[in-house]
């Protein structure tokens, strides 16, 4: 049964093509009142600096979590997972390297200057079992299958178009000589009211590509659903505890959140850690969605963990007929 992926290809495309299509009529009301030059400008700007962050980006990521290159003989089974799971993908075997920080998560990057990676960290590696850690990597190849580092690029450069716009007639409108003041302001509040609206969408579009990734995860690994569904309830529940330990650490994993399997921001804190993989999944599945979670959810790049191991649920159930 495809159904949950017709369905969420249908909303990926239905959301792109909003977030396109809404871009496209603000940009050109917007050229219409200040003339098609001044904005060309800025959304040449705003597109070189994306560019240059894909290019060179990977860089800062291995700076910033200490991601190093495996020794030979280390971690076999990782390897040998990264490397059946490409082939079953249909893809390019990516470098395997390992961060070394305590939060237990994962993460795919790349571009053409460095070629495609895939980092799990040491904490990871520690809380999950092999058949787990494969599961992860089924869904952090999706993403490298899928081109999400491209498409989330390409995609992201429009809010961030219309906050510079906004930011731009907002400052000329303190320093106008010509009495226009007035107008920039309004045009300000336009462009960052649609940026508002825009990042919005943007998090609604990174959901859906992390539960397409979860469904990538299913397909090229065996028995997937259940193994990824058991990982992350424990990347979700033991990573509260390196939250509590590492305050500092979780803060610097948010500033670059949509990187990661599991948003490390929205990990709760309740020390669970002598749980079994089957108790916590229990644990994760009992839980009570509040306003707040909903709230959180509409703010989140990752879905609700309720929501993801309830969909991995019922492909696992649609596999076994």
């Amino acid at each position: 049964m495809n159904f949950p992926l017709f369905e969420l290809r249908t909303n990926m495309i239905a959301t792109l093509l909003v977030i396109i299509g809404f871009t496209t009529l603000l940009l050109f009301g917007i050229f219409a009142l200040v003339g098609v030059t001044n904005i060309v400008l800025v959304v040449s700007i705003v597109a070189l600096i994306n560019i240059v962050e894909w290019l060179f980006g990977p860089k800062l990521i291995d700076r910033m979590y200490h991601t190093r290159e495996l020794k030979e003989g280390e971690l076999p089974e990782v390897k040998n997972a990264v490397k059946r799971i490409a082939q079953r993908a249909g893809i390019k075997e990516p470098k395997l390297v390992v961060a070394n920080i305590d939060m237990p998560n994962a993460f795919a990057y790349g571009s053409p200057l460095t070629g495609n990676k895939v980092a799990v960290t040491s904490g990871l590696l520690r809380i999950l079992n092999p058949e787990e850690v494969e599961a992860v990597l089924g869904h952090e190849l999706g993403h490298l299958k899928h081109r999400d580092v491209q498409v989330m690029m390409i995609v992201s450069i429009l809010p961030a178009i219309l906050y510079y716009i906004a930011y731009i007639f907002m400052i000329n409108s303190l320093f106008d000589q010509r009495n226009n003041s007035g107008v920039m302001v309004i045009i300000g509040i336009i462009a960052f009211l649609g940026y508002m609206v825009l990042s919005l969408l943007m998090l609604a579009f990174s959901r859906m590509r992390e539960s397409y990734a979860d469904f990538h995860s299913t397909q090229v690994v065996d028995n997937g659903a259940r193994k990824l569904s058991s990982a992350l309830a424990k990347l979700y529940i033991y990573g509260s505890i390196i939250s509590k330990r590492k305050p500092k650490e979780v803060k610097q994993a948010g500033t670059m959140r949509a990187l990661f399997i599991v948003d490390p921001s929205s990990i709760n804190v309740d020390d669970l850690k002598a749980l079994s993989a089957d108790e916590a999944l229990q644990y994760v599945m009992n839980r009570k969605t509040t306003f707040t979670d909903r709230i959180e959810g509409m703010l989140s790049t990752h879905p609700n963990i309720v929501k993801r191991i309830n969909n991995l649920k019922k492909i696992s159930e649609s596999q076994a007929f």
